[in-house]
């Protein structure tokens, strides 16, 4: 099913004597949420610019080229030599993150086994990767040795990692 294909949300929004509703995707109507909400709750507008989210259709579009959906689950399509370590290991993590909310995959993360699997790397290395990735806010570490890609990190993979990648 293409994104424009999807089903449409509708959804029905009281707030003190202000009441809305709205219906079209999951953006538009989010988007439509959090303007309501701005116009009855001010200092919600406020906090709603400060928020970080991602917006997994902006993400699926960006990784055109780069992760394909096949019916046994989401794949790579670049060379993994084009690839650096740290470049591989966020870009896995956003694939278990894209599979997850696809339902495609059972959890959003990786546990480090799979990523050394994934990545082909050296255990000590990836397992240096992924400290600085956590270190600097692109990943986080979820239990031992399980780790998931951030907001954050899927925002400065879209602006840093993406561009080299589709160059």
């Amino acid at each position: 099913m293409r994104l424009s294909e999807e089903k449409r949300l509708e959804v029905s929004i009281r707030f003190g004597d202000s009441e809305a509703k709205f219906s079209g995707s999951i953006n538009e109507v989010t988007s439509g949420i959090l303007a309501f909400l701005g116009k009855v709750y001010p200092a919600y507008e406020i906090i709603s610019r400060l928020t970080l989210t991602a917006d997994l259709e902006q993400l699926l579009r960006a990784l055109e080229g780069i992760i394909a959906v096949t019916p046994e689950g989401l794949v790579i399509v670049i060379q993994r030599e084009r690839l650096t370590d740290r470049d591989a290991i966020i870009l896995h993590l956003v694939k278990a993150y894209v599979g997850n909310q696809l339902k495609k995959m059972d959890r959003p993360s990786l546990s480090i086994a799979e990523i050394i699997s994934l990545i082909g790397g050296k255990p000590g290395a990836v397992a240096g990767r992924l400290s600085e990735l956590t270190d600097e806010g692109w990943v986080m570490r979820l239990g031992r040795g399980e780790y998931q890609i951030t907001t954050l990190g899927i925002k400065l993979f879209l602006e840093g990692v993406v561009p080299k990648l589709k160059s």
